[in-house]
């Protein structure tokens, strides 16, 4: 007999361990769970999981529905009662028990105004897990509603029906009834999950709200079903490593973000797959070594920054491998040498700084090294002898002292003949000026008073 009971009691267990189901193996369908393996209304005993495997609730299903009410857990499988989700506190981005600072894990819900239960959703270490199930008044969860069926009034969305903003899931379709998009608001606002797809099928953008702020994991897609776009927000910030793709599927960018604001490296190739840039960034700061490159490979510009200063030697090359451009900073200003070249590498222009200013000597040269012009500065004012040369002639000679023009000034045709001829004083015209015709004859002379001394007549 003892025999007899106890193999009773093995069916038992047997039989009531059986009839136990993850809540997460069944079907929603029109507010009720089914079972896929019999496609009928389950009934039965249900437990929902949390990621680290412990119980988060469990209860009872009558024909596809809760009967009574589900015990709930918290992470250390103490029972618990649910929480109104806006009696929790919030801090960097989680949720937290009232009144501590231990981060929630359980049920959070709303309610109607009057006290019905509006919503569910599940939190795990302060964050929400999986999507808000929303309730109509009796109870029943609520289907998604034609998001065209909704009476919009300023950025306000209602019910028909209803005098509150609205709750709940929503959807829209294509004319060719594809599903357009489908998420959830609350009180109008968007809120948790939201999907859109293009008219072909294809998911073309997926992201989550709280509260009617971007928040929580993004994503959108070529209309070829490829990735396009991989990131997340925090508070509505875009928040740690971004990465972009090419509708070829190959890597565009990946940028880094903290709080928003541009943090760390940036990075970006052409569609090639060859790098385009390499960028560092803290806070939205330009920092460290700053380099781009040519689509054929060819480093294309290198430069430093300090702290978002400009510092160091700043570099440029053409395509073909010439240098294009060789400047050095001190302290975010200019400073030593600068050197321009043309892209068959001749030199194309030299200049000279000190601390920000102009000092010392500045040339620049034709394409062919012939030289174009010779200029000086002292503590950024214009000194000593100015000169400018034709490919092959002077053009123009003249004199600064202390950044004002003072002495001889004279300027050439292409020719080699004079064009014109005269002096400053403390940057004033001075004394005799005369202008020369093409073929070296006096064309007009006049003097410091603006009186004419001679004149040719020209037909």
């Amino acid at each position: 007999v003892r025999i007899h009971l106890f193999y009773i009691f093995i069916l038992f267990i047997i039989s009531g361990c059986s009839n136990l189901v993850n809540e997460d193996t069944l079907s929603l369908y029109r507010g009720l769970y089914y079972n896929p393996s019999d496609g009928k209304p389950y009934t039965g005993k249900v437990y929902k999981l949390y990621s680290n495997g412990l119980k988060m609730r469990d209860g009872y299903f009558d024909i596809g529905t809760i009967d009574g009410s589900y015990t709930y857990y918290d992470n250390k499988g103490t029972i618990i009662k649910p929480i109104e989700e806006n009696k929790l506190h919030f801090e960097n981005g989680k949720k937290y028990f009232p009144d501590t600072d231990s981060e929630y894990w359980g049920l959070a819900f709303g309610n109607y105004q009057t006290s019905e239960t509006l919503f569910e959703v599940f939190y795990e270490e302060g964050k929400v897990v999986g999507d808000y199930t929303y309730f109509n008044y009796d109870g029943s969860i609520k289907p998604p509603i034609f998001l065209s069926l909704l009476v919009r009034r300023g950025d306000v969305f209602y019910q028909e029906t209803s005098p509150e903003p609205y709750t709940g899931p929503v959807f829209d379709l294509w004319e060719n009834g594809n599903k357009m998009l489908e998420g959830s608001f609350k009180n109008s606002v968007k809120d948790g999950r939201w999907m859109e797809w293009f008219e072909n099928g294809q998911p073309e953008k997926r992201y989550t709200y709280r509260y009617g702020q971007k928040h929580g994991y993004w994503a959108e897609w070529h209309n070829n079903g490829l990735l396009s776009v991989e990131g997340s927000y925090i508070d509505g910030k875009e928040d740690g490593s971004w990465s972009y793709w090419y509708r070829t599927g190959k890597k565009e960018r990946i940028v880094n973000y903290k709080d928003g604001w541009w943090n760390g490296k940036s990075q970006r190739w052409f569609l090639n797959g060859q790098m385009m840039e390499n960028l560092t960034y803290k806070d939205q700061v330009p920092v460290g070594k700053w380099q781009y490159w040519f689509e054929n490979g060819q480093l294309k510009e290198e430069k430093n920054y300090d702290n978002g200063i400009p510092a160091g030697n700043w570099i440029q090359y053409y395509a073909n491998g010439f240098m294009k451009k060789k400047t050095n900073y001190s302290s975010g200003k200019e400073d030593g040498k600068w050197v321009y070249w043309y892209d068959n590498g001749q030199k194309k222009e030299e200049k000279n700084y000190i601390n920000g200013k102009k000092d010392g000597k500045w040339e620049s040269w034709y394409n062919d090294g012939t030289k174009k012009e010779e200029r000086y500065y002292t503590n950024d004012l214009k000194s000593g002898v100015w000169k400018e040369w034709y490919e092959l002639q002077p053009r123009e000679e003249r004199r600064y002292t202390d950044g004002k023009l003072n002495g001889s000034r004279r300027k050439w045709y292409s020719n080699g003949k004079l064009k014109e001829e005269g002096s400053y004083k403390n940057g004033k015209e001075n004394g005799r000026w005369t202008y020369y015709l093409e073929d070296g004859a006096i064309e007009t002379s006049y003097d410091i008073k603006g009186n004419f001394l001679s004149r040719i007549n020209v037909d």
